[in-house]
């Protein structure tokens, strides 16, 4: 039995949102260490989006073109 993977970029971009409203709020704050620490994090949420965003190109080609797909 074949199990689908769903690939959705909301999850990632979701928490890419929330980090960057607490980023904000940090500032606000004058607590720029912390704010500078979930910058990390920030940036690999960011990395995480643009995997996720790279999975679903290559998947709208492939359902675009599935002659290409076969040809790999």
């Amino acid at each position: 039995m074949m199990i689908a993977t769903v690939t959705d970029y909301a999850m990632p971009l979701i928490e890419i949102e929330r980090m960057a409203r607490a980023i904000h709020g940090l500032c606000l704050e004058r607590k720029y260490g912390q704010a500078r620490e979930l910058t990390t994090h920030l940036g690999v949420e960011t990395r995480i989006l643009q995997a996720t965003l790279a999975l679903l190109e290559e998947k709208e080609k492939a359902f675009a073109n599935p002659q290409e797909l076969q040809a790999q």
